[in-house]
């Protein structure tokens, strides 16, 4: 088990001890109370258990017909079904031996594997969606603390044509910045000509960027900063490189709604490109960090310094550009865009409208490689980010392109041991095939003798569960927010006929920018068509849903009793059915009604809650379009959330993409080395591991 704040699971279950409860002794909180503090004493991770935690008195316990009908109008209406004593559970050399994904009807396009180079040159136009404060004392501040000395110098000739509202100026012959001379505030398009990019700070002997971009390719997400000039004009001279691996993902089938979770862009890998600004408080008008919150990285106001927070507002979205890169047919390489401008549009004001925000030069590249293997010698190790029963995972650079990526590597000998072959293969299989932007993507893999590696994107901004627990509960948006991506994560895995069996805050990270990304596949079940049944009993107590503690085959459906489990827990602070006692807690699962908070009743949320959490999976909402189109999802546009178009409403505390804060220190502190280890496998043993290489070629091996 890792530690807490932020860990990456290593595909398995660990089997529990004979404690049947996993958490300290608390009291049981109260559903009304306001406190944003967490109502659960304990902070240990709630662990993943075997069909050794079913107890013989929770083998005899049976479904209460009408546990369902509290607290709304959905209701229950399947008679009671007792519980068989006898528990047939698939083993994991019975389970899933063959569970190799069938062909579904998305349709792969398979890119290269390759090497996608970015360079940036400048930006030109930039302007922002917000009015700033007239303060020509910060602004003058700004412009003579920036770090090139010609741009200060045209920074303060712009500012001398400005006067402030409590100035008188006689000479008014100058146009251009004296349009908004005597006025409170200065608009976007003028206040970017008065804004330095980059600032040096004396006392700190710190450079300080105020403009940066992030690209995203692939789920990897990279942070420049320009080299100099105004925000208006800068100079950017920038290099990054992306590993292309993941296949394309179209579907023929598929509409063209705004509701629907395929990407309708056929054979297309997007890079997405956004443009922030970090802008002094004093600046930003109490008016437009109202109105126009949803523009900051981290306007959060169900933080319990709320208050504190709308002085912190983070960082400003400029514009965003999102582009399709056709790569499915390059076998040399090839200039895919040469010194060409794109504009920033700004998706996010309101009213369906977009505006455009300025432009940025760009040339990409794309170089096919032929080299099929990659091994440990291929990346530099960082630091240790954690460790499991099985092995460790690194923060690692991969030297050519020099990507961070996190490194888990696995001990060949303790899997066999505890046979978890055909689970950790499984693992890698849906970590290969799937495609969405709120799962953690797998970028290689490779193995030695001894031992197996995954190379998956590095995620630092922590896992949901510190962030829950630190808060206590969540607002409203924020948790439709978090729900609303794991929904279309959930139905990515349904689609490739995929249970995911353990969803939890703690298989859920939050990304550099704020974006859930969802991992830990170890649980994971293949071949799962919308009516197929499987038996395992495994999960997390908390999150078990009621046909799993039967004992008599469950299906798909589980994974969207968790789904509601996870939004009550978001919005209350605890699962709907929480005890320490872990019997106790099966016992109310199946018989006690589903109960809420005042502030809950009558609302969308209780509503889709009371769908979600039947307790008979036969009048469960089951199907991933209904859900998207319940009323509580009514303000969200699909597409418009694949595209990550939509600001996380919460940003997490991460100084740059390679901080590793969200890290227990215990690991981070450790030096880092692949270890040295004596197994010896036999020939047929390693066999059990062939076709465990990826590298973008072989998804299906």
């Amino acid at each position: 088990m890792l530690r807490l704040k932020n860990k990456f699971k290593f595909g398995t279950s660990t089997p529990s001890s004979s404690n049947s409860s996993t958490h300290d002794k608390s009291e049981s909180p109260d559903l009304n109370s306001t406190s944003n503090s967490s109502p659960r004493n304990s902070v240990d991770s709630r662990r993943t258990i075997s069909v050794n935690n079913l107890t013989e008195n929770v083998s005899k316990l049976s479904i209460d017909q009408h546990s369902n009908n509290s607290g709304g109008t959905s209701t229950q209406n399947g008679s009671s079904t007792a519980i068989n004593s006898s528990i047939s559970m698939e083993t994991p050399s019975q389970s899933a031996s063959s569970d190799v994904i069938n062909e579904q009807p998305n349709t792969t396009v398979i890119s290269n594997p390759g090497l996608l180079t970015v360079k940036i040159y400048n930006s030109n136009n930039i302007q922002l969606p917000i009015e700033i404060n007239n303060n020509k004392r910060i602004l003058h501040a700004l412009a003579i603390n920036s770090n090139n000395a010609s741009v200060s110098q045209q920074l303060l000739r712009n500012l001398s044509t400005l006067s402030t509202p409590n100035e008188v100026d006689d000479d008014n012959e100058n146009g251009g910045l004296n349009d908004n001379n005597a006025s409170e505030y200065l608009s976007g398009g003028i206040a970017t000509n008065l804004l330095p990019s980059i600032i040096t700070i004396p006392s700190e002997n710190l450079v300080k960027s105020l403009l940066y971009l992030t690209i995203e390719f692939e789920n990897n997400v990279l942070l420049i900063e320009p080299q100099k000039g105004s925000v208006n004009q800068s100079t950017w001279n920038q290099v990054v490189s992306f590993d292309v691996t993941k296949s394309s993902l179209s579907n023929p089938n598929s509409s063209n709604g705004s509701n629907g979770s395929n990407n309708n862009n056929t054979g297309s890998n997007f890079l997405n490109l956004n443009l922030f600004i970090r802008l002094p408080n004093s600046l930003i008008p109490e008016s437009e960090k109202e109105s126009k919150k949803h523009l900051f990285t981290n306007y959060n106001s169900s933080s319990p310094n709320a208050a504190a927070n709308s002085t912190n507002i983070g960082d400003l979205l400029i514009g965003t550009i999102k582009l399709p890169l056709n790569l499915k047919y390059h076998t040399k390489q090839i200039r895919l865009m040469n010194h060409e401008y794109l504009k920033f549009n700004n998706f996010n004001l309101g009213q369906n409208l977009s505006k455009e925000m300025g432009e940025i030069m760009l040339t990409i590249e794309f170089k096919p490689i032929l080299k099929t293997h990659l091994s440990i010698d291929d990346f530099d190790l960082l630091k240790v980010i954690g460790k499991g029963s099985f092995g460790k995972v690194m923060q690692v650079v991969k030297k050519d392109t020099k990507q961070i990526y996190a490194l888990k590597t696995l001990r060949k000998q303790h899997i066999v041991s505890r046979m978890e072959v055909t689970h950790t293969l499984a693992e890698r299989t849906v970590l290969a095939r799937i495609n969405n932007p709120f799962i953690v993507p797998l970028k290689f893999s490779f193995q030695s003798p001894e031992k197996l590696y995954l190379v998956l994107s590095f995620i630092n901004g922590g896992e949901l569960f510190w962030h829950l627990q630190r808060e206590g509960k969540f607002s409203m948006d924020r948790s439709r927010f978090y729900i609303a991506e794991l929904l279309t994560a959930l139905e990515s895995l349904h689609e490739l006929n995929v249970i995911y069996r353990d969803l939890k805050p703690e298989n859920i990270l939050l990304d550099y920018q704020g974006h859930i990304a969802l991992c830990d596949f170890g649980l994971c079940k293949l071949n799962m068509g919308n009516d197929d049944r499987t038996s395992t009993f495994c999960g997390t107590p908390e999150y078990l849903a009621p046909e799993l503690l039967l004992n008599q085959g469950y299906t798909r459906s589980v994974d969207w009793w968790t789904l509601g489990t996870l939004l009550y827990e978001m919005l209350t602070g605890l699962p709907p059915f929480y005890d320490d006692d872990t019997n106790t807690m099966y016992r109310k699962i199946l018989q006690n009604p589903l109960k809420f908070p005042g502030f809950l009743e009558g609302s969308d949320a209780q509503d889709l809650l009371i769908q979600l959490l039947q307790k008979d999976p036969k009048h469960r909402l089951n199907d991933a379009e209904k859900i998207r189109s319940h009323r509580f999802f009514k303000d969200i546009d699909w597409q418009k959330l694949l595209n990550k178009s939509y600001l996380p409403p919460f940003k997490p505390n991460v100084e740059n993409l390679l901080d590793t804060s969200n890290f227990d220190q215990e690991f981070t502190k450790e030096k880092p080395q692949d270890s040295v280890v004596d197994d010896f496998l036999t020939e047929s043993v390693q066999k059990q591991f062939g076709g465990w290489t990826y590298n973008g070629e072989n998804a299906f091996n």
